[in-house]
């Protein structure tokens, strides 16, 4: 029998029933199994099992629901952009959900959608077009924000995004080719999602940017590499858009916990110096791994993101790029929606001659 909750939790997430333990002390894990997104994986395990738990099987219920209605909307969302010639892509969340989850066991929150920089206004009038609303709040770097709730109780965000990385924090080191993803998109339910290679340096990219949490996160980067994966190109792709360090950390880790299986070489060849590997995994260790809201202690919002860059040339451009993070955040400047959003508004002032 395990003997931690994390150890308990980790083992029904991956399928597995440990023997001996009590529904009772499954159920006093709900709270934690909420934080890091695997109640959905947790309560078919229990399902199998036929143990009944019913704040648990609600919930997994509601994840099902929301799933479906915002994979709709995404599909919705889809056609729209295309009829206004928009290249969009969707990433994270409901390109997992509708590409490598069997069931919907996956729970997001909002649609991520990546476009190109010059599509801005046209995503902008083709979004409010089918009811959404722009968040006013200007000063992320590389997204807006819209929501609409047709019903109440059915909210649909949608974060636009015209880059995943932002040039002025601490993945300014990182860059990922629009133009050469979206020549490789694929359509899943109507919805155009990265291929699978690309998907994988997504997942590895977000695992950093969110200092590896939730642990669902390990469990994305774990589920794509079941898929037929290329990794010849994968490896290329990783170290000329400078993820080299995201993708081999986030794969050991997904190796370690749920034994997933990457070519035997693979890690070798993607792995930083051994001191830094060291050290990384140091930051990772199965009690440090299940604390929440790493990002904000600073030796994971600054260290372990530092730790995950792969070159001094990636340092240099964090370096370059942190100060003008600071104006932004102090509203000195402002970002390419700011613009996007004032001429719209002139465009459809009342009072426009």
């Amino acid at each position: 029998m395990p003997e931690t909750d994390e150890a308990v939790l980790l083992e029904l997430a991956r399928g597995k029933f440990p023997a001996g333990v009590a529904p009772e002390r499954i159920d006093a894990l709900y709270d934690l199994a909420a934080t890091h997104g695997l109640i959905g994986l947790t309560q078919e395990t229990l399902s199998q099992h036929q143990i009944l738990l019913p704040r648990w099987k609600e919930f997994a219920e509601q994840t099902e629901l929301a799933t479906k209605v915002q994979l709709q909307a995404a599909a919705e969302a889809a056609a729209a952009l295309s009829a206004d010639n928009v290249d969009a892509i969707f990433v994270k969340g409901a390109a997992l959900a509708a590409r490598i989850y069997e069931r919907p066991l996956r729970p997001f929150n909002d649609l991520d959608v990546l476009i190109r920089p010059a599509h801005l206004g046209a995503a902008h009038r083709a979004l409010s077009g089918l009811g959404y609303a722009a968040d006013n709040a200007l000063r992320n770097p590389i997204e807006l924000d819209y929501v609409r709730e047709k019903l109440p109780g059915f909210r649909i965000c949608i974060d636009l995004h015209w880059d995943f990385t932002a040039e002025d924090g601490f993945q300014a080191g990182v860059r990922m080719p629009f133009d050469e993803i979206l020549s490789r998109k694929i359509t899943v339910r109507g919805i155009p999602i990265p291929a699978d290679e690309d998907a994988l340096l997504f997942a590895a990219a977000n695992f950093v940017r969110k200092c590896a949490e939730p642990l669902m996160l390990v469990f994305d980067v774990a589920k794509l590499l079941q898929r037929p994966l290329d990794f010849e190109r994968v490896g290329e792709r990783a170290q000329a858009w400078g993820l080299k360090t995201p993708l081999w950390v986030s794969v050991a880790l997904a190796q370690r916990m749920l034994g997933a299986a990457p070519p035997a070489d693979f890690l070798a060849r993607m792995s930083p110096p051994a001191s830094r590997a060291r050290r990384l995994i140091a930051m990772l260790d199965d009690g440090r791994l299940w604390h929440t809201h790493k990002s904000a202690l600073l030796r994971y919002r600054f260290l372990f993101k530092l730790r995950c860059v792969d070159s001094w040339g990636g340092l240099g451009a964090i370096a370059l790029g942190v100060p003008r993070g600071v104006l932004r955040k102090l509203g000195v400047t402002q970002n390419l929606a700011a613009a996007v959003l004032r001429e719209n508004a002139a465009l459809t002032s009342p009072n426009r001659a």
